[in-house]
């Protein structure tokens, strides 16, 4: 789990080093022109130069705005930051399907081509809640946090008796696509576990974190011979639609390696 961590992070820095900075005396009249037009009010206007469009980040009434726009000046995508009173009412009644009193905290209008949806986010005795809608109301996903005691009795036994108990440190319930899955994370003999189970109490996917005990001999055997001289710095397994994998990060002075294996040793990936 820490090493898909690590990817991200590394993914988002890449994604950064190829937006540049640029002044709006640099951005092409024509970009320049149809932004204006759009946004007359516009103001705290920063641009930046990403792939050959043009990424604008200003404010309207003190609401944040995110806007990408080609050569032309078309508008590519915008990210709106809304108001509570701009929300469509046909949204609002989406949110009131699934949960009857909320007072939102954050929600924002998100337009890509011609497709328009909305993200709202609130929280319910500490708890949070988060909406995806179209702009005709349809639910796109839906997510909110769970107490243990909402938890399915059949999914905790599942957990239990399959892998043994579990320290639940947070959970989630997730609604998307017309599928329901529940997301559990917590600790299982001091070793961090995630589940993906379904509302019908089947297992999707399992994650753990394993000592290095607990590594296979065919993997750890495997791991030694090909990488010598490095150590293992961190061990997951990973199950999935009935298969296992076992990742592996290794490390040799300032030289890291990750490594998937199948069970029976077989190196799949390298990176």
């Amino acid at each position: 789990m820490k090493r898909i961590i690590g990817l991200f992070v590394f993914a988002l820095f890449v994604g950064n080093t190829f937006a540049q900075n640029i002044s709006q005396s640099n951005v092409p009249a024509v970009v320049l022109n149809a932004f204006q037009l759009k946004f007359p009010n516009a103001d705290d206007v920063k641009w930046k130069l990403e792939k050959g469009n043009y990424r604008v980040n200003y404010r309207v009434n003190s609401k944040e705005h995110k806007l990408t726009m080609d050569y032309k000046g078309n508008v590519l995508k915008h990210i709106q930051d809304l108001y509570i009173s701009e929300i469509p009412k046909t949204v609002l009644e989406t949110i009131r399907s699934k949960v009857t009193y909320f007072d939102v905290n954050d929600a924002d209008r998100y337009e890509d081509g011609d497709k328009i949806e909305y993200e709202i986010k609130f929280k319910i005795d500490g708890k949070n809640y988060y909406f995806r809608i179209s702009d005709k109301g349809k639910l796109l996903k839906y997510r909110k946090e769970l107490k243990d005691s909402e938890i399915p009795l059949s999914i905790i036994s599942l957990i239990n008796d399959k892998y043994g108990t579990l320290d639940i440190d947070r959970s989630k319930y997730v609604e998307e696509s017309g599928k329901i899955v529940y997301i559990i994370r917590g600790e299982i003999n001091d070793m961090d576990h995630a589940f993906w189970i379904n509302h019908k109490a089947t297992l999707l996917k399992h994650t753990q974190d394993l000592r290095n005990t607990e590594i296979p001999v065919p993997v750890l055997n495997a791991a030694k011979a090909a990488y010598s001289g490095y150590e293992i710095r961190d061990a997951d397994l990973i199950e999935e639609g009935g298969k296992i994998i076992y990742i592996l990060v290794m490390k040799k002075s300032k030289e890291k390696v990750y490594l998937t294996f199948n069970p029976n040793g077989k190196i799949l990936e390298v990176k």
